[in-house]
């Protein structure tokens, strides 16, 4: 059998590797083995984070930040419980540094190392298509570069966008010239197929013609209870993808110590949808999301992810005074002068409103329903950006057109902070939520995270969805790179005097059936640091793993051209799991690639634990 050229790499993998066998994730399936590959053993570095909790603190009083306060004006409570302080830091945004942490690789070699080491706080602006109408994107854009104007120098910003799944669109950088360009670049505003305003607008519009007119009653209730229900199943997708983005970035941001604070631009993010006592069934649209958000907030804040939620929408309107709406009747109590004012003139206000368009019937009873259901809603998704805030020690911008101020106050106030480190008096991995109070002497006011689940991660099951939602979102191009499993790469083309040894695999290679010759053959050849593989130990004390590896090539525009996808499992010895947890894993795969410019996406993925790493690396195919 032909050795694999990933024994090259094993020389570095394991001086770097040692720095970060820190971190965790879902992902999924696989094909299947080869008998020369091995692999290795469970979380053990995750298993003392809960001993000593960390709890990142932001103080005010009046609004302003407080510095220069020492420990003992800090009591901190588990439970109710008084706990001693053992770590307290300050930290001040002139402290803030941003390096680049690059390890020495061999030409044609990439790894998944976390690339930054940021001392301070690091900011993230999330710029969430998915749940924001199209014209309050066009405003956030704006607000923020004019904020990009007035930067404190050094301030460290990365750019993401969510539609259908999270991009990242500029890397960690104190180059405020470089985050105008990434705003106002090739990931502009995007309108959701999910949240459509003119779409959801035709079809109330509709309902409400037909009440207005006369029509049979039994078809207007058939058609709102249609528009409940397709509005729940809209919301259930919209909350699962927004959910999904966010525990991605909670991985990414794992890795880069201290304080992260993620300034979350959205539209709506409802925690539920009540029951609706004007429909046939009252109870179908009916959903409560607080249970997934409180799983996801509690993922953000072990990776000490501070989130800012801030409603794009700015100052709301009701829908009977909104501009964006014409009603046959102007409703009871408004003037056709005061009519569309309050707001910044857009579709913000409008969600599920009842435009009347022709003749016949008053507007004033739709009106009013539009404006019931637009109240409830609102108050719904201020609650939930509330909530996801407290829970994280974060803090909600509602209601509000001066977006760039709010996004200043977040990073100023979320860039000065303090580090408190304890404990817990009973430490025990019961499964439970331990709350967390922090009181501070002077009547200031603190903002952090409101407690955590103390699960045990080496008895923690692995969710089948959460598994394959984290492996969809780390195959996307684009995605952010995660480091929970730590690995080396080499890809070399298979023309490559020094593959000349190299038994290439015969046909084509990747599954995609439409790739169209000519094409290239590259070799992709591993070094995988096994430490964050969780095993399963068999009664005569050998060791199983289940790893997934899988490479992907798009175009620029994010087609995807060809991949490949390779299920590995590996039944060790003791004597081979002692050898492997040293020298590390390798693997071999191959893809054919068409000639142009290619994001080559490479990922390593745990089944049993549902850990994932991967990268994104460029490739330039010439024409043969």
């Amino acid at each position: 059998m032909t050795r694999s050229p990933a024994a090259v790499l094993f020389t570095c993998l394991f001086a770097a590797s040692a720095l970060a066998a820190q971190t965790a994730a879902p992902a999924t399936s696989g094909d299947t083995p080869s008998q020369n590959q091995t692999a290795a053993a469970p979380p053990v570095a995750f298993r003392a984070q809960v001993n000593l909790v960390l709890v990142d603190a932001v103080v005010t009083n009046n609004g302003a930040v407080v510095s220069g306060l020492d420990k003992d004006k800090f009591k901190l409570y588990q439970d109710g419980k008084l706990q001693q302080i053992r770590i307290f830091e300050e930290h001040k945004p002139e402290e803030t540094t941003l390096s680049s942490v690059g390890v020495q690789l061999p030409p044609n070699t990439y790894s998944n190392f976390p690339q930054y080491n940021i001392a301070g706080a690091a900011n993230v602006l999330l710029l969430d298509a998915l749940n924001t109408p199209l014209s309050d994107q066009v405003y956030v854009r704006q607000q923020m570069l004019k904020y990009l104007k007035n930067i404190p120098p050094g301030t460290r910003i990365a750019v993401f966008t969510l539609a259908s799944r999270l991009r990242i669109v500029e890397g960690f950088t104190t180059d405020s010239d470089v985050i105008a360009k990434a705003l106002s670049g090739k990931g502009g505003p995007q309108q959701s197929s999910i949240l459509d305003p003119d779409s959801d607008q035709q079809l109330s519009n509709q309902i409400s013609d037909m009440s207005g007119l006369g029509g049979s009653q039994d078809v207007i209730s058939s058609m709102q209870q249609f528009e409940a229900d397709m509005t729940s199943f809209q919301t259930d997708v919209r909350v699962e993808t927004t959910l999904d983005a966010m525990k991605q970035l909670a991985r990414y941001l794992s890795v880069i110590p201290g304080r992260k604070n993620l300034i979350w631009f959205s539209g709506s993010f409802p925690l539920a949808i009540d029951p609706d006592s004007t429909l046939q069934d009252e109870f179908s649209g009916m959903r409560n999301y607080s249970d997934e958000v409180r799983q996801t907030d509690d993922m953000l804040s072990a990776a000490r992810v501070a989130v800012y939620p801030v409603d794009a929408r700015g100052l709301l309107t009701l829908p009977s005074v909104s501009a964006a709406n014409s009603y046959t009747t102007t409703p009871a109590g408004v003037s056709a002068e005061t009519s569309g004012m309050g707001g910044r003139g857009g579709k913000s206000g409008v969600r599920g409103s009842h435009t009347i368009g022709g003749g016949g019937g008053s507007s004033q009873p739709a009106a009013a329903a539009a404006d019931r259901k637009f109240m409830a809603q609102t108050i719904q998704e201020h609650d939930s950006m509330r909530q996801i805030a407290e829970d994280t020690g974060g803090e909600a911008f509602m209601d509000t057109n001066g977006l760039k101020d709010a996004v200043a106050k977040a990073i100023g106030n979320g860039s000065h902070y303090y580090t408190i480190g304890y404990v817990p008096t009973l430490q025990k991995y019961d499964g439970a939520f331990h709350r967390i109070r922090l009181n501070v002497d002077g009547g200031a006011v603190a903002e952090y995270r409101r407690g955590y689940y103390a699960d045990d991660p080496s008895k923690a099951a692995v969710d089948p969805q959460a598994s394959l939602n984290a492996m969809n979102g780390a195959v996307a191009r684009g995605a952010p790179p995660l480091a929970d499993i730590l690995f080396k790469v080499r890809v070399l083309p298979a023309d490559d005097p020094s593959a000349k040894d190299v038994k290439l695999m015969p046909g084509l290679a990747g599954e995609q059936k439409d790739l169209k010759s000519p094409v290239k053959r590259f070799l992709i050849d591993y070094a995988v640091d096994p430490h964050p593989f969780a095993f399963t130990v068999a009664q005569d004390g050998s060791r199983e793993a289940h790893v997934e590896f899988a490479v992907i090539g798009y175009d620029a525009d994010g087609k995807r051209l060809n991949y490949t996808d390779k299920g590995m499992s590996f039944h060790l010895t003791q004597a081979m799991y002692d050898r492997i947890m040293q020298s590390g894993v390798p693997m071999h795969q191959e893809i054919d690639l068409p000639a142009g410019s290619i994001h080559l996406r490479i990922v390593v993925h745990d089944l049993n634990s549902g850990r994932v790493g991967s990268t994104e690396l460029p490739l330039t195919v010439a024409k043969k």
